[in-house]
């Protein structure tokens, strides 16, 4: 009976003739029991347990507990480190031996592993030879599904963060771009834009107006009304603007009552147009505490060799009638 043992335990990948081991080699191992004990009990890759016919388990070599990650399962039953859906193990009889396939429990990965062998019976023991770790695919099929989904989930949330940090940093250049009191666009935006602009003008030949509007007698409602009147009437000024143009035009706050508009792809024709209509509109309007303003307009149409100083040199004279 030994002999068969003695054959499988040293079985790894090559095929065994069914015949018995030379009865030197027999008596050989016969009379070494005890290393070969040692050697499955510390140092082989065989799982090795004893249990009662009940399945508590007696003993249990190195193998078997590095794989379940226990120092010690004395007394524990053989069933609680097999999955759910193993209902049962095949018991030989007495003095035989049969082939079994046992799925067990694994905390280290955290994938079940598939182990045949054979079980003896002998007396009122079971002695369990295991080998042939393999994963359990249905398990590591499972698994691998659910690390996917955890790596789609952490990806979805990775491109939420990125997307609300995109939309950070664009609220973060937009208020850096504008005028904190009437969220027009500032004179530093201003002259990024305009260099771009003008880029534009000069390669592509479309033409670029300004219109310059200046608030007439602005400091006379501070001295009168208050700064803070004042401030709110350029507040609401500066949103006419905005929704009296296109969306492709930009309104700048240029100085404390001056704002610049920029007007893409529109001549000299089209920008007096624009300006008229903001002067009419601005007539017609009353602001904070029923107060009308007059505005003046002065309109340039950009040439290649205009730089933002001089548009704005340009439109100022015209205000001033020079």
């Amino acid at each position: 009976m030994i002999d068969k043992y003695i054959k499988k335990i040293f079985e790894k990948t090559e095929i065994i003739e069914e015949k018995k081991l030379s009865g030197e080699i027999a008596d050989i191992l016969k009379m070494n029991l005890e290393f070969l004990f040692n050697y499955i009990e510390n140092f082989g890759k065989i799982v090795f347990v004893v249990t009662d016919k009940d399945l508590n388990i007696k003993h249990a070599n190195k193998a078997f507990l590095k794989m379940i990650n226990l120092d010690d399962v004395q007394d524990k039953n053989f069933k609680i480190f097999l999955p759910p859906y193993v209902k049962y193990i095949s018991i030989p009889e007495d003095g035989k031996a049969e082939k079994v396939i046992i799925h067990l429990k694994c905390r280290r990965p955290d994938v079940n592993i598939t182990l045949s062998g054979y079980v003896l019976a002998q007396k009122e023991v079971l002695l369990f030879f295991l080998e042939k770790r393999n994963f359990n695919y249905h398990e590591l099929y499972e698994k691998i599904s659910d690390l996917n989904n955890e790596i789609a989930k952490l990806l979805r949330e990775n491109q939420k963060k990125d997307y609300l940090i995109e939309k950070l940093k664009n609220e973060i250049n937009e208020t850096m771009r504008k005028d904190q009191l009437t969220g027009a666009y500032n004179r530093i935006y201003l002259k990024e834009v305009t260099e771009r602009e003008l880029a534009k003008v000069k390669r592509y030949k479309v033409p670029l107006s300004i219109v310059l509007v200046d608030i007439e007698n602005f400091k006379l409602i501070n001295q009168n009304y208050g700064r803070t009147t004042g401030d709110k009437i350029l507040k609401q000024y500066a949103n006419l603007l905005m929704e009296y143009t296109r969306i492709v035009d930009m309104v700048f706050r240029y100085e404390e009552d001056n704002f610049l508009l920029l007007l893409p792809n529109t001549n000299i024709e089209g920008a007096k147009i624009v300006a008229k209509k903001i002067e009419n509109i601005t007539n017609t309007t009353l602001f904070e505490n029923g107060i009308s303003i007059n505005v003046k307009t002065a309109t340039v149409e950009c040439k290649e060799d205009d730089s933002l100083e001089s548009l704005i040199d340009r439109s100022y004279m015209l205000l001033k009638g020079i």
